[in-house]
């Protein structure tokens, strides 16, 4: 074999894999790649690859040249999930995938104990929200609450952006990007204790008083 070609793909910039850990799974009983073609089975080495968590697929091709050319296609990534003690990645497919050890997904994170069901309609609500140049400028974290009520953290501001359930979450969302967009830079946000989604038709937002609780209104 005389030339080893890796190609890595990655469709959000993770770097869970790198050409040292694939020549590691190939050549893992041997600290050299001396092998003839004979000596190499395209279909194990795609089993072995396939078997890394970080790896979605893998595809191996020799050519008469002694070449082999490895392509890596990275699983991806969209949230990290924290329950109590328990921490892992969710990917685009609702897969759960544990963390590296030398690299860090820069992406939203979740507090909370998910079904495999709600994990689902989780990953659409953050394709959602990252796919909207607002909402994800907006939007930094959540957590799921004992009543499954889903709370969204701002980066701007000290506020709850209260979702209660996954239903409809595009139209609650498109509501609180219309608000974000009316008012975001005409007003204090800091002084507000809650904004709400769950009302039809209207975002409630609560003043954070001292001596009680205003509340405004906007109807979309």
């Amino acid at each position: 074999m005389k030339k080893f070609h890796i190609i890595i793909h990655s469709k959000s910039n993770n770097h869970f894999i790198n050409k040292k850990i694939i020549q590691n799974i190939i050549f893992h009983e041997s600290n050299k790649n001396e092998k003839t073609i004979g000596q190499l089975c395209i279909l194990e080495i795609e089993k072995k690859l396939n078997r890394y968590p970080f790896i979605r697929k893998s595809e191996v091709f020799l050519n008469t040249n002694g070449s082999i050319y490895i392509e890596i296609f990275q699983k991806k990534p969209i949230l990290r999930i924290k329950n109590n003690s328990q921490e892992y990645y969710l990917t685009e497919d609702a897969e759960e995938l544990k963390l590296s050890n030398f690299y860090s997904s820069p992406v939203m994170l979740a507090n909370g104990a998910f079904s495999k069901k709600e994990k689902k309609i989780l990953v659409e609500l953050i394709e959602f929200i990252n796919s909207d140049y607002l909402l994800k400028d907006q939007i930094i974290s959540l957590k799921k609450e004992n009543n499954h009520s889903i709370i969204l953290m701002p980066k701007v501001g000290n506020h709850r952006i209260i979702l209660g359930d996954m239903k409809d979450f595009k139209n609650k969302l498109n509501k609180l990007r219309s608000f974000y967009e009316q008012y975001l830079n005409k007003i204090d946000i800091n002084q507000y204790q809650s904004i709400n989604l769950q009302y039809k038709d209207q975002v409630v937002a609560k003043k954070r008083l001292i001596y009680g609780i205003s509340r405004y209104s906007y109807r979309s």
